[in-house]
């Protein structure tokens, strides 16, 4: 089972409410990690609300309320809102296929480690390598670790369209919440 982030480490800026608005870190906290399949797992990065505000760091409020609440985590924002997960394929000794399924987002996804093969319901496949980007727009597809031995990572950003529901996923037919 893939429950580790690799020492995953997400730096995350402020800025004070005085005049002189200087900028910092906040403490650097390794990100949650929720198991999603028997070798996949997501760590949550952060997320937005629709026409959020930087103003007195509301967009702060957001992400700790997300964080207080625990899993399972925003991954799949609602219309106008954003999302960032880090995925960890493990390693696909049986070649297992993963699920289909289709949110209602534009993901800007960036492979970072390894290689995926996606699928399309169309029928179409293409192997994802190290640095490879897609934007994917509300497809329905699945995702495979092609490496028996070797797990595969990807960071998304995901971006909420008209109609999406937090959280909300469809496979085949079904929406889920």
């Amino acid at each position: 089972m893939t429950t580790e982030s690799s020492n995953l480490s997400v730096h995350i800026t402020t800025n004070s409410d005085s005049e002189a608005r200087t900028s910092s870190f906040l403490p650097l906290t390794p990100p949650p990690i929720q198991i999603i399949g028997p070798t996949t797992s997501v760590s949550y990065i952060y997320s937005t609300r629709p026409s959020f505000t930087l103003t007195h760091n509301a967009d702060l409020s957001t992400y700790r309320d997300v964080l207080s609440f625990g899993p399972p985590y925003v991954s799949f924002p609602v219309a106008g809102a954003s999302g960032v997960a880090y995925l960890n394929f493990g390693p696909n000794p049986e070649q297992e296929e993963g699920s289909w399924h289709r949110t209602q987002t534009v993901d800007y996804i960036v492979m970072l480690e390894g290689e995926l093969e996606l699928s399309l319901d169309g029928g179409e496949t293409r192997i994802m390598k190290k640095g490879d980007v897609v934007v994917q727009r509300a497809a329905m597809h699945k995702w495979k670790n092609l490496s028996r031995t070797e797990r595969a990572i990807y960071v998304a950003v995901l971006l909420g369209a008209d109609g999406a529901m937090e959280g909300g996923i469809e496979f085949g037919r079904e929406i889920l919440k």
